[in-house]
């Protein structure tokens, strides 16, 4: 079973069992549904739970599941990932990205600068932070001001020149 990473589950919230997350979901309300079964990575093993509430607080996710009903039994899986199965994406336009799918890719200008090695979320969009072999590593704004061509085919992301961007 092929797993993909929705949210980071970041805290505990009150004494009823409901987790805080981080979520990198743009579909919200449909993974989140009541009823939809969910997948908690903690250390080598996957726990599969099912959603009974959820709501967002600002920036986090407060979610509750049926297994578990007080705080007890969910702090040991605060820093572990939330998952669901692979074959539930949707389908994106053609110019949109899953993070997943961005990450590994090699970044070149008129060489390589190096490989992605996470997508961050800020407040003015998405940075992909690229690992360039040295002690630094970049971070570039992944919108269409900086960045030329993604092609998923070649695992190849081309950056428009910009003085200084590297």
């Amino acid at each position: 079973m092929e797993l993909i990473t929705i949210g980071v589950i970041t805290n505990t919230h009150g004494l009823k069992g409901t987790l805080k997350v981080k979520s990198f979901t743009d579909f919200k309300n449909e993974r989140y549904k009541k009823g939809n079964t969910l997948y908690i990575a903690f250390k080598d093993e996957l726990i599969p739970v099912t959603v009974t509430k959820f709501r967002s607080v600002k920036t986090i996710e407060h979610i509750d599941f049926d297994e578990f009903t007080n705080i007890n039994q969910v702090e040991k899986y605060k820093g572990s990932d939330l998952r669901i199965n692979a074959d539930q994406k949707h389908d994106l336009p053609e110019d949109e990205f899953y993070f997943d799918e961005l990450v590994g890719m090699e970044v070149y200008t008129n060489e390589l600068i190096g490989k992605v090695q996470s997508v961050r979320e800020v407040p003015q969009g998405e940075l992909l932070e690229v690992d360039t072999g040295h002690k630094k590593k970049a971070l570039i704004p992944f919108n269409k001001h900086f960045i030329k061509e993604v092609n998923k085919q070649e695992n190849r992301i081309t950056l428009l020149e910009w003085e200084g961007l590297i």
